[in-house]
């Protein structure tokens, strides 16, 4: 049986009573909000990458801080395939980290959570099926192979034609994909009593990228931390990492 006492309530219930719980409580954050515009890109986001908070706890024993960051994430990613690209893909994600005092130590379940992450690929044999998509002339003269192939690769020539024929540009497939999504994630910690702690959350971006034709881009915004101390009496054990 494990029994918490909050050092802090809600603003609009407590009255009075919440001056009582000065130091029990810290935040930080920024307003700076992402937003998609012309064709799936953001604008907007923060570029702040570390949210910190300072805390002062109570003596005794039992001290545990509560630690949210709550972060809105905006994923962005472009595909695309054609004749001489048959298959691409882009991963990207937004990826935060909380320390104590520097160190992620004893933060449960884990210091590290993924907030949020895509991985797109689109792969098609259907344009090597299609003449009109493989075989489209140019202005390029040619009485063998050989002459085409300044052109890039898939080009050949076309001898009843005379010119050199290839993969047609406008034979292509795009997929534009992107996402806002406001996430919330609470990392608990023991802490020494009687001493003041920095709390710090810093996000960062993470993924294997996008292949040549292919972009990923990522947003964040707006974000907070908050740091809540509580009094733990545990009659049970340790606390547990489910």
């Amino acid at each position: 049986m494990r029994t918490l006492m909050v050092g802090v309530c809600a603003l609009a219930l407590c009255g009075p009573a919440f001056a009582q719980s000065s130091g029990n409580f810290s935040a930080t954050g920024t307003p700076a909000s992402c937003a998609i515009g012309t064709g799936g890109n953001f604008n907007g986001g923060t570029q702040q990458t570390v949210f910190s908070a300072d805390i002062s706890t109570s003596n005794g024993s039992g001290v545990t801080l509560d630690i949210r960051p709550s972060l809105v994430t905006g994923l962005f990613t472009d595909t695309r395939i054609s004749t001489s690209v048959p298959s691409a893909s882009a991963d990207v994600g937004i990826e935060v980290c909380v320390t104590v005092d520097g160190s992620g130590k004893g933060i449960l379940p884990t210091d590290c959570v993924v907030y949020d992450q895509r991985f797109q690929q689109i792969s098609s044999n259907l344009f090597s099926q299609l003449t009109a998509c493989t075989m489209a002339p140019t202005t390029t003269a040619c009485a063998s192979d050989a002459d085409c192939t300044s052109l890039g690769t898939g080009f050949t020539c076309n001898t009843t034609s005379g010119v050199c024929v290839g993969p047609n540009p406008l034979c292509d497939f795009d997929l534009v994909l992107s996402t806002l999504s406001a996430h919330s994630f609470d990392f608990v910690v023991p802490v020494g009593k009687g001493k003041p702690h920095r709390v710090e959350a810093k996000w960062s971006v993470i993924g294997s990228g996008a292949t040549s034709t292919s972009h990923v881009a990522s947003c964040v915004g707006p974000g907070i931390l908050t740091v809540t101390q509580y009094k733990v009496f545990n009659n049970s054990g340790s606390l547990l990492s489910f």
